[in-house]
């Protein structure tokens, strides 16, 4: 039997847990997780450890963000579908996608639209609303539709997705609106809020986008890349950009070498440059990428790269840049048996002399949207009124799979 001092000193060297270190101490070991679907992963554990990793404690936790896989928004209003990449056996991606709701069950209740695919949230539009999903924690946010457009002959409108200016976990949503007199409306969406904001219309030298269905004239849907939007105009010399910071319009000019009917995408390199990616099958029937980089007001030096062997032996005529987003090209290459074909590959290898395949499938019809995980995600939770509460299905709800349906 021992004595009081024994008892004392047995539990000064009982093994301290996890949960017993202080938060700076756990957002050092969070720190020294090998990848971002690991660190993901370790935050399911508890909602201290996920409370931890999106904290200003743990904000200079900064991983490259994986690409998952592509999210197709079929015609004809069904739920969109979801590829995954050609990507390394990772078991910490495998968990993650096994986890979350890749495939949109939890979207069954309405016919909704995949609008954009962006910062690892989805959006989304039905004829009732509109919708945030984030489908690896499956958490949902219901947000109106813009009620501050002109009801006096709009015609169609755009929609992305756009970060927050100062806080990380929050959004914002930016609305394009194609007045019936030609004029750009922009209007923006801030999760903070709660509410929608008007800006300035465009100067009426500016024409809006291409009007028609996104699946139709993808190749004419604005781009989205450092933090402006990009947009073909009736000139084949120049691109119309919208400053999303100071709201403000302008034209560029694009590389002397792209026609009006370049088959050329815009977008973003993963550390952040603005790049142009074009494409051409017009030799012996071999996959050309060009590749043009922003310098300043002007774009540097043409790079060129043969991307044939991504084909194997298929000899195509015809390919498109479809999307160029953190350095990932996505090309369509033609139908085959009644499917288009998609083909991603990574912009940095190929300039150095190595393409591998990160996404290879097919699909009959469909706007494509590449998913990559972010990190911190942005909060779905709904602004601090009452009304825009009862909007928001919560990301411990859709954990514990509450079946408590909440009022629009």
């Amino acid at each position: 039997m021992g004595t009081p001092r024994s008892h004392k000193r047995q539990r000064q060297h009982e093994p301290s847990t996890l949960m017993s270190l202080g938060d700076d101490m756990l957002a050092e070991i969070l720190r020294r997780l090998p990848s971002l679907p690991s660190l993901a992963r370790a935050t399911f554990a508890c909602p201290r450890l996920r409370n931890v990793a999106s904290s200003p404690v743990a904000n200079h936790i900064i991983s490259p963000a994986p690409l998952l896989g592509y999210f197709i928004s079929v015609v004809g209003g069904d739920i969109p579908s979801f590829h995954r990449a050609l990507i390394r056996s990772d078991h910490d991606v495998a968990a993650i996608v096994r986890r979350g709701d890749f495939h949109l069950a939890g979207l069954e209740d309405y016919e909704w639209r995949l609008m954009d695919c962006r910062h690892g949230l989805l959006l989304l539009t039905s004829d009732r609303s509109m919708a945030v999903f984030d489908p690896v924690s499956s958490s949902r946010l219901r947000i109106p539709h813009c009620l501050n457009m002109s009801n006096s002959g709009s015609k169609s409108s755009f929609h992305c997705l756009l970060p927050a200016c100062d806080d990380t976990t929050s959004f914002r949503v930016l609305c394009l609106e194609s007045t019936g007199g030609g004029r750009v409306c922009p209007h923006v969406y801030n999760s903070c809020k709660g509410e929608w904001f008007s800006h300035s219309p465009a100067p009426k030298s500016i024409r809006p986008p291409r009007r028609g269905d996104q699946h139709m004239f993808q190749h004419y849907l604005p781009m989205l890349a450092g933090g402006r939007i990009y947009w073909r105009t009736s000139s084949a010399e120049m691109l119309t950009l919208l400053d999303v910071g100071s709201m403000e319009f302008s034209h560029v000019p694009i590389p002397d070498k792209l026609g009006r009917y370049s088959s050329y995408a815009l977008g973003d390199t993963d550390d952040g440059t603005i790049c142009i990616v074009d494409v051409s099958t017009r030799i012996s029937y071999r996959l050309q990428v060009r590749v043009w980089f922003l310098m300043g007001s002007s774009w540097g030096q043409e790079w060129r790269v043969d991307a044939s062997h991504l084909l194997a032996d298929d000899r195509i005529s015809v390919a498109k840049v479809c999307n160029v987003t953190a350095g990932v090209v996505l090309l369509s290459t033609g139908y085959k048996n009644k499917a288009l074909r998609y083909i991603a590959f990574s912009l940095k290898d190929a300039l150095r002399g190595g393409t591998t395949k990160l996404a290879d499938f097919f699909t009959s019809a469909g706007w494509v949207q590449p998913y990559f995980m972010a990190w911190p995600r942005p909060s779905l939770k709904a602004a601090g009124s009452t009304e825009n509460a009862s909007t928001c299905q919560s990301e411990q709800e859709a954990a514990a799979g509450s079946n408590n349906k909440k009022q629009v």
